[in-house]
């Protein structure tokens, strides 16, 4: 399963999306095969045009929107920001009025700070998928409406994930890279220790589950 194909996965047929950064387009035309309608946008005038000349379908709304500046109100109740690093999906949710009933994200990188200010923005994790696409790595992360309290190590390593074993997968990957930085590293960092100790605990638990 790629990115496109995970995040289709967490829509239902009665959901009204909007797709913020679209590039192709191409989650907006799996959701057409099945007869949804959906709101594809992107900042950029020349990928939008490019999509309207490869995409016919009334079921595909192309705009050009910085986030969700042309987004009107009732339009859309979920939101999909991917290929984005985190900091650009919180500034998008910070400069609109508008409130989602879930949001999917597919975050670049900081995916810690992503868990810590939506929850400032009452959008909490529900569910997590790790996703592996040539050989790389994504995190998936549905939010929906409200906050709660999170432990130090479900804000870094995530939450309700639904693969446990891609997880898992994962998490060595992760130990395999901060034990390959502390061994490069000359000084003692204890932020790595930190990170190493909290993952392998994080393995420990899901082998003994």
């Amino acid at each position: 399963m790629n990115r496109i194909e995970a995040i289709y996965s967490f829509i239902n047929l009665d959901d009204k999306v909007v797709d913020v950064g679209c590039d192709q387009a191409k989650l907006s035309l799996m959701l057409a095969k099945r007869n949804q309608h959906s709101i594809a946008c992107d900042i950029s005038i020349n990928v939008i045009n490019k999509a309207k000349e490869n995409i016919k379908s009334p079921l595909v709304d192309l705009r050009v929107s910085n986030g969700l500046e042309n987004i009107k109100t009732s339009e859309a109740d979920i939101l999909v920001l991917s290929g984005m690093g985190t900091y650009t999906i919180i500034e998008i949710l910070k400069n609109t009025n508008l409130r989602f009933k879930k949001i999917i994200t597919i975050s670049n990188n900081y995916h810690d700070t992503l868990r810590e200010k939506l929850n400032e923005l009452n959008y909490k994790v529900e569910e997590e998928l790790i996703v592996k696409e040539n050989n790389k790595y994504y995190n998936l992360i549905l939010f929906t409406e409200g906050n709660r309290k999170y432990s130090e190590e479900e804000i870094l390593l995530g939450l309700n994930h639904k693969d446990m074993g891609l997880y898992n997968e994962y998490l060595n990957y992760l130990l395999k890279k901060y034990n390959d930085i502390k061994k490069s590293s000359k000084d003692k960092n204890l932020k790595i220790d930190k990170m190493i100790n909290i993952i392998n605990n994080k393995i420990k638990n899901i082998k003994i589950n």
